[in-house]
């Protein structure tokens, strides 16, 4: 592979017995490499123009992880009435929510089998790769167990599956130093984990509605059902603590050049609060529901979940100059 943003490597041959992916994880993939082209590969200092060169490796790893999430998705599912109904998969095969490593499941599943063996014949699963995609198996077990009770995940486990949820991108960032022969950046690895964090929490406060609806884990549903009439403001508390890391990991990892290009695609995006995204990004906690099971009998009857009420309040967070405690509804205004 070679490009002129980085260091030629000669890889060995690498050939596949057999097909492992369907056309759907490679549908999945798509959106999800071509985000992170267009989110990383300024932080890389490698044009975005430049994706063919990395592609083939890139959009494997992508595709062999989002076949391997679909069957872990398959073997647990929450129903409305929050019964559980079981299928046999990769995770089923694994059983366990204690750390597994990759040799646990590479005999046992060909799609990771063979991003694993292709991984190791290119020379790019170094420890890091490693750990990182052992924090994919750790997230899908403990995602088995919170989408089989999403009502009794703690405070600690439904922060931990945040934390372990956008291992891809870690994964896919770790490749590309590796691809252009370069050294980690550890600075900028730092910063881009926790906005990785404000994105998915940003996530599921949007979803927060169709996961009370479908009974599906969310991060917010554990706060409202642990803090109750506080879990806005805890949420806020939490978000000002990732903000603020964020914040000071970017100032140490970012030249003027890499801010201006990573502020740029944030403000594209509208992106996970005014931290990130300055002008447009803004935080929206709705208004946390104590009693779920009148809005999924609502929800049972019609095509879109009910909207939410989120209340106005006072602009606030580390990204906001105006107040600065980040306990309130509204962070941003």
């Amino acid at each position: 592979l070679s490009s002129s943003c980085g260091t030629s490597r000669n890889f060995p041959h690498f050939q596949m017995a057999a097909p492992t992916l369907s056309f759907e994880s490679f549908r999945r993939a798509r959106a999800t490499v071509e985000d992170f082209a267009r989110s990383y590969f300024p932080l890389h200092r490698v044009p975005v123009d430049a994706f063919l060169n990395f592609m083939d490796v890139l959009y494997f790893v992508e595709a062999s992880l989002y076949e391997a999430d679909e069957r872990n998705e398959a073997s647990v599912e929450a129903r409305p009435d929050g019964s559980i109904r079981s299928r046999e998969s990769l995770s089923a095969q694994l059983g366990s929510t204690c750390r597994q490593t990759l040799e646990d499941c590479a005999h046992r599943e060909p799609a990771w089998m063979a991003m694993v063996d292709l991984l190791k014949a290119r020379g790019l699963l170094d420890s890091n790769v490693r750990r990182l995609l052992e924090d994919g198996l750790e997230y899908w077990a403990l995602e088995r167990r919170l989408c089989a009770a999403p009502l009794e995940a703690s405070v600690a486990e439904a922060q931990r599956a945040l934390s372990l949820k956008s291992f891809d991108y870690r994964v896919l960032n770790r490749l590309m130093y590796q691809l252009r022969g370069a050294p980690y950046d550890e600075p900028m690895i730092a910063c881009m984990h926790e906005a990785e964090l404000l994105v998915e929490i940003e996530d599921d406060l949007k979803d927060y509605g169709k996961d009370v609806a479908r009974n599906s884990f969310n991060i917010y549903r554990v706060y409202a059902r642990e803090y109750r009439e506080r879990a806005a403001e805890e949420m806020a508390a939490f978000i000002a603590q990732i903000e603020e890391r964020y914040l000071k990991f970017r100032a140490a990892a970012m030249d003027e050049g890499l801010l201006a290009a990573h502020i740029a695609r944030n403000e594209e995006q509208s992106s996970a609060g005014p931290a990130m995204a300055p002008s447009t990004g803004r935080w929206e906690i709705p208004v946390p529901i104590l009693d779920e099971e009148p809005l999924r009998r609502l929800s049972a009857g019609v095509a879109r979940v009910p909207l939410l009420f989120v209340p106005p309040g006072s602009t606030c967070g580390v990204g906001s100059e105006e107040v600065p405690s980040a306990r309130c509804n509204r962070l941003h205004e």
